[in-house]
């Protein structure tokens, strides 16, 4: 199958009108009045993101959801995105196929569409990226900077599923596994709090969505905001899976400590102020949402992590850097 056949075969019929039915070079779309766009683009390496070899309804799935939990962190509707496949030789017309599965399947989930792109072969590793666009109502989108001291930081589903999915993908050496099965799909199919989004518009103050690791992420949020941030690590919530892992280590705290700074959890990471909390936990209830305090915002330019006693524990490293 070459280039415009997967176009006009496989890749049109996931085509919005803002799209043009893929039969131009570019996209027209007109903001509501009185929205403001959300823009977000991720890429994902294969050998790096996804496993070499890996080309499938999860890698779309995983490439689609990446960017979705931006949006989703931000409190924005996501509306359409574009494509940029750069795609080996080993790609075969069954793949493209399974692909596209995988973009349907997802644009179905979460309300948008395709609006463009590019195709290219490269040698050997696949590239993907997407670009999607999103609207919020104009100057209400959460940003990373607004946290505040005094301010209660929350964080939704579990950590560290993914980095434990990871683990046992690359079949590390010494990791002892458990229910493989349901991490490695946490690490190839990411579960953002998609149907959280408007409790986050409505309630939090600042957002960022987990990539590179609570740690790393929190960092960034303490950094854009000019605060501190401390993070009681027995309380970051781990799935009952985990938690059997965890509680087999012999070195426990060290064990949350690589969980917490493992990435490619998706979740979000929110500040909250005190007095919303509660109606912030019944939103994200009401929608089957888990949602857990972790730590607070301090006057300190500091992030610090704490025991159960308040006394700190030394970080090494807070997550993943591309380089």
């Amino acid at each position: 199958m070459g280039e415009f056949e997967f176009i006009a075969e496989l890749l049109a019929d996931l085509a919005g009108p803002e799209g043009l039915n893929l039969r131009d070079d570019a996209a027209i779309w007109t903001p509501p009045r009185g929205y403001d766009a959300v823009i977000t683009t991720d890429t994902i390496v294969e050998g790096v993101h996804f496993p070499k070899g890996k080309f499938d309804a999860q890698t779309a799935q995983k490439l689609l959801r990446v960017s979705v939990s931006d949006l989703t962190a931000k409190g924005a509707d996501p509306l359409g995105y574009f494509l940029s496949l750069s795609l080996p030789s080993w790609v075969k017309p069954f793949d493209l196929e399974n692909f596209s599965d995988g973009l349907g399947n997802d644009q179905a989930w979460y309300g948008m569409s395709l609006w463009g792109g590019d195709t290219v072969q490269t040698g050997d590793i696949c590239v993907l990226s997407a670009t999607m666009m999103g609207s919020v109502r104009s100057g209400r989108a959460v940003l990373r900077s607004g946290a505040k001291p005094g301010e209660l930081l929350c964080v939704s589903g579990t950590i560290g599923d993914a980095y434990l999915g990871l683990q046992s993908v690359l079949n590390e050496p010494g990791f002892a596994g458990g229910d493989n099965t349901a991490w490695e799909k946490a690490y190839h199919i990411p579960n953002p709090p998609f149907m959280g989004r408007d409790a986050v518009l409505k309630h939090a103050s600042a957002s960022l969505d987990i990539s590179d690791g609570l740690l790393a992420d929190a960092a960034h949020m303490a950094k854009a905001s000019s605060v501190g941030i401390d993070i009681f690590l027995n309380s970051v919530p781990v799935s009952p899976q985990t938690r059997v892992w965890l509680l087999a280590q012999k070195d426990i705290q060290a064990a949350r400590l690589k969980l917490a700074a493992g990435g490619d959890d998706y979740q979000a990471l929110m500040s909250v102020p005190q007095h919303l909390l509660i109606k912030f936990q019944k939103a994200f209830k009401a929608e089957n949402l888990e949602l857990t305090v972790i730590g607070k915002i301090t006057d300190g330019g500091a992030l610090r992590c704490l025991d159960d006693q308040g006394r700190e524990i030394p970080i090494n490293g807070t997550g993943y850097q591309h380089f």
